[in-house]
């Protein structure tokens, strides 16, 4: 894996958790 691949997995498994978090307790947002 390159620093792209890394970091881009990084952004998409950062994405997904927000999301999920925001899915979860709605009233935050």
């Amino acid at each position: 894996m390159n620093l792209i691949d890394i970091v881009l997995l990084g952004a998409v498994l950062a994405l997904g958790i927000y999301l999920l978090f925001a899915l979860l307790h709605p009233e935050k947002f």
